[in-house]
């Protein structure tokens, strides 16, 4: 099985970055829907994109602390590709992070920058993904999924057991 793995809100934490770039507190329950983050920053949605459409920013995001062995648990069962849509011109910052933060990821060529994931879902194939509409898509086009829990998606009231849940979820799909 290939098991496409999204990269923010599932592995990289971006609502910190975003809060750390703006200078703002770190509060990613406020955050309850996906395009809140014009919001969040008090900027127009154009404003926005437009402030973190550097290197800087996109280079500079992290981990969610349990991310590197999140990875580790899912390469058991199956291939993992990296699989990110690529923001709003952002698509070669993305690329650099995965070099620097991913390099067997990079080197290897196992990740993916499209906006449209639906594209690649078939019988097995498997998407990990924080957006209720990539998600829906892809399971849509005959792929499966798991809806990683997040404020801003329909999953949010397992936000504290998470990890239990996208790992149980993903042992019973075998």
């Amino acid at each position: 099985m290939i098991i496409f793995l999204d990269l923010d809100g599932v592995i990289i934490n971006f609502i910190e970055g975003v809060c750390n770039w703006y200078g703002i507190p770190y509060e990613p329950e406020k955050v309850t829907h996906w395009n809140a983050m014009s919001e969040l920053t008090n900027t127009s949605y154009e404003d926005f994109w437009s402030r973190i459409n550097t290197p800087l920013f996109w280079e500079d995001l992290n981990f969610y602390p349990y991310a590197k062995l999140f990875i580790t648990e899912l390469q058991k069962h199956g291939e993992v590709i990296l699989l990110s849509s690529p923001a709003r011109g952002c698509a070669g910052y993305r690329q650099n992070w995965i070099q620097h933060n991913l390099p067997e990821f990079f080197y290897s060529g196992n990740y993916i920058l499209t906006s449209k994931k639906e594209l690649l879902a078939n019988k097995n194939t498997l998407l990990i993904d924080d957006s209720d509409d990539n998600c829906e898509k892809f399971l849509k086009a005959g792929g499966f999924i798991i809806l990683y829990p997040q404020p801003w998606n329909e999953k949010r009231n397992f936000l504290k057991n998470k990890n239990e849940i996208i790992l149980n979820s993903f042992v019973h799909l075998f």
